[in-house]
Order: structure tokens, then C-alpha cells, then sequence
């Protein structure tokens, strides 16, 4: 079981630099991700953002690479017709100021557009670094993500546990609610007519009366979904979507047992069993 939230960052260094890559996540219905690139790898980002949808199933996936420390010198170009411009346009301007104290070369140097530096290009060699880093990120973000998805997996198990003790008390306690309903609606007939009815029709809408409030197969369909959900949780990948879905076929079982039983006992047993299934509903908005 994965969660969706989780942090890791790798700091490494190649032949040019060194970098760091930094992936973050956090809840989503869906997958979404978001990169934060150097200018000089924006032709990567459709290869990345493959690589990360290869690689998670939900959740909001940011990855940001920062590139720091150039161990490499960029070529230097002086562009010596505009610093001869520079040099004639402060020249005339000294003169026609009587200015004693001339001007350095270094100011020229430092006026802008006169020492261009070419821009940064990636080698391949560099690049393949980074992809590597990506991958190792990867992975400690998904083991960091694995860990806190083992912990909400004992946190549901417990839930379910209580879920399936509230269920069995239930189940003991509507033992037979149908045909005591029936009895009990049949005797209330007979004295109210002061007689045993004739009409054989009565004693059916009794029995169809008694029978919408047996709460056999509600019981049955939520021990199926919680022995589905106790499956998935223990097995391994992502089924965050499943696990959602199934926890709210819980809750619709559950609240039709609500609906049809008239039982007190029953109905506080039906709260609590309805504070669990919350409580599974929440956890399952994290996992992955």
C-alpha cells in the first residue's frame, strides 16, 4: 500500500555542475505533475513527465531540478566593435568635461553587451546524470511513500476490525427478525379484528410487510466488501480507487440497514459502524 504524500531530495555532481533533484507530493483523485526545469533541459520535459506517469498512478507529483556550481568556464567573446563605440563616445565626453583623471578599461568592460558569454549547454553526459538522479529520487520518494501506506494499512485493518465486530452483533441481533415481526404483526391483526382473518391476502402483505425489515442480505453484501477490502489491503500495488469505492459500498450497506431495522440496539451499533467507515473513507483519499 502506497500513500500519496511523501518528500525526497539526491544532490549529485557531474562533469559541468552540481545539482539537486527534489520530488513532493500530495493528494489528487488523478495523476498531475508539475516540473520546475532548467532553461536548458525544457526539450526534457515531456520525456520526464512520461517517466513520472510511468511510475505513479495518483497524486500531485512536483519534481524541481536546480543546477548550481558550474565547474566548467563558459567561452568568453568581447565584442570589440562596440567597445571601441564605448571607448570613443567616453573619450569625447572626457575631453569635452576637461576631465583630469581618465577613464579604466575595466569600466568599459563592464558596460553591458561588451563581454558576452555563450550560452550553457548540456553534454550528454550530464544529462544521462540527471536522469539517473531522477530515478534515484524516484525511487526514495515511492519507499518514503510505502512506508506511510504501511502505517494507514494498520490504521484500516483496525477500522475494518471494528466494522466486522459492530457487523456480527448485528447480524446476532436480527436473528430471526423477520418471522418474530411476523407473528408479531399477525397477533396485532387477529385482536384487532377480534378474529382469525379469512382472507389469506392479509397474512401475505403481513409477510411482504415483515420481510422489508430482514436485513439478511445487507449484512451479507458488507462481510463480502469487508472480506474484499481486508483483501486488498494486505495485497501489494495501488488500489487506492479501490479501496474508495468498496468503502462506499460499506456505507450505502450500512445505511440501509439503518433504513430498515427498528431495532435501538442495532441503530447505535449502526453509528459506530458509520464512524469507521469515515474514518476509512478519509485514509483512502491518500492512498495511491
Amino acid at each position: 500500500m502506497e500513500s500519496m504524500t511523501g518528500y525526497a531530495v539526491v544532490e549529485k555532481t557531474t562533469e559541468q555542475f552540481s545539482f539537486s533533484v527534489e520530488i513532493k507530493s500530495v493528494n489528487s483523485k488523478y495523476i498531475e505533475t508539475y516540473l520546475n526545469l532548467p532553461r536548458f533541459m525544457k526539450d526534457d520535459e515531456y520525456e520526464i513527465e512520461l517517466l513520472l506517469k510511468k511510475r505513479y498512478a495518483r497524486g500531485k507529483i512536483e519534481l524541481s531540478i536546480d543546477v548550481h556550481d558550474w565547474l566548467e568556464s563558459r567561452p568568453v567573446m568581447i565584442n570589440r566593435q562596440l567597445l571601441k563605440k564605448y571607448y570613443r563616445e567616453v573619450s569625447a565626453a572626457t575631453d569635452e568635461l576637461g576631465a583630469k583623471d581618465r577613464f579604466s578599461i575595466d569600466a568599459l568592460l563592464s558596460l553591458d553587451g561588451v563581454v558576452q558569454k555563450e550560452r550553457s549547454t548540456l553534454s550528454d553526459r550530464s544529462r544521462s546524470d540527471i536522469f539517473a538522479g531522477i530515478d534515484l529520487a524516484v525511487e526514495k520518494h515511492i519507499k518514503m511513500r510505502l512506508r506511510e501506506g504501511g502505517a494507514t494499512r494498520k490504521d484500516l485493518l483496525k477500522s475494518l476490525a471494528s466494522i466486522s465486530r459492530s457487523l456480527a452483533r448485528i447480524e446476532k441481533l436480527s436473528k430471526n427478525v423477520s418471522r418474530a415481526l411476523y407473528d408479531k404483526l399477525c397477533a396485532s391483526l387477529e385482536q384487532l379484528m377480534k378474529t382469525r382473518p379469512e382472507d389469506t391476502r392479509l397474512y401475505t402483505e403481513v409477510a411482504i410487510l415483515a420481510d422489508k425489515q430482514d436485513i439478511n442480505e445487507e449484512v451479507q453484501r458488507l462481510r463480502d466488501h469487508i472480506d474484499k477490502f481486508r483483501q486488498l489491503a494486505g495485497g501489494e500495488g495501488q488500489t487506492g480507487k479501490q479501496l474508495d469505492f468498496l468503502a462506499q459500498e460499506m456505507f450505502r450497506e450500512i445505511n440501509t440497514i439503518s433504513s430498515k431495522s427498528a431495532s435501538s440496539e442495532i441503530a447505535h451499533l449502526v453509528v459506530e459502524t458509520k464512524n469507521s467507515i469515515d474514518k476509512i473513507r478519509e485514509q483512502c483519499r491518500n492512498i495511491a
